[in-house]
């Protein structure tokens, strides 16, 4: 098993996923997800969640009721 435990990988996967990593821990990430299936799992939604909102945003102007609610959420 890689240096790196499920909490590390799965506190880093947005750094990860957006390459915001160093590359020993990029490198220690990759290992730890090729050998946990339920890490990889958890990546791999991710990845896919991420190219489905970069598409949705793409589809044209988020409406204004939509963006309220965003950031009420956000808010707390």
């Amino acid at each position: 098993m890689s240096e790196i435990d499920c909490e590390q990988v799965l506190q880093l996967v947005w750094q990860f996923l957006d390459g915001e990593v160093e590359e020993v821990r990029y490198r220690e990430i990759e290992a730890h997800l090729a050998e946990c299936a339920n890490c990889e799992g958890r990546v791999s939604f991710e990845r896919r969640l991420r190219t489905l909102i970069e598409t949705k945003c793409q589809e044209g102007p988020v409406p204004v009721e939509l963006k309220r609610r965003l950031f009420k959420f956000l808010e707390g």
